[in-house]
C-alpha cells in the first residue's frame, strides 16, 4: 500500500516511478527470459545449468535451438498439423470409447 503515501509525498510524481518500473520490465524480459519454444523441460533446465552466467543464458538458450534446428528436431510452424492429428486421434478414441458403453439390447 505504497500508493497513498507515494501520493502524500510525491503528488503526480509519483506517476513517474511507476513509469520506470513499467519501462525497465522491457529489456528485463529481452535480456533474462529465454526462448523456450519446442524445448523440453529437461533442455530448458539444462541451459539454466550449463549458463556460465545470467547473462549469458538468453544467448545460450539461442544457440540450443539452433542447434535443434539444424538437427531437424526444432520445426517451424508444426505444432497445428500436430494439434489438429492429435484432436482426430482424440475424437477417434472417445467414440471408440461411447461405442463400447452403448447397452447392448438382448431380444428373445
Amino acid at each position: 500500500m505504497t500508493t497513498p503515501i507515494g501520493f502524500a509525498s510525491l503528488g503526480w510524481k509519483f506517476y513517474l516511478v511507476w513509469a520506470s518500473v513499467a519501462v525497465s520490465i522491457i529489456p528485463s524480459v529481452y535480456f533474462f527470459y529465454p526462448e523456450t519454444t519446442a524445448l523440453s523441460v529437461e533442455e530448458i533446465d539444462k541451459i539454466f545449468i550449463d549458463a556460465p552466467n545470467i547473462w549469458s543464458i538468453v544467448g545460450l538458450a539461442e544457440s540450443r535451438r539452433r542447434e535443434k534446428k539444424a538437427r531437424g528436431g526444432l520445426e517451424e510452424g508444426g505444432e497445428i498439423e500436430d494439434f489438429e492429428a492429435a484432436k482426430r486421434k482424440e475424437e477417434q478414441l472417445e467414440q471408440a470409447l461411447a461405442e463400447t458403453r452403448e447397452p447392448k439390447v438382448h431380444h428373445t
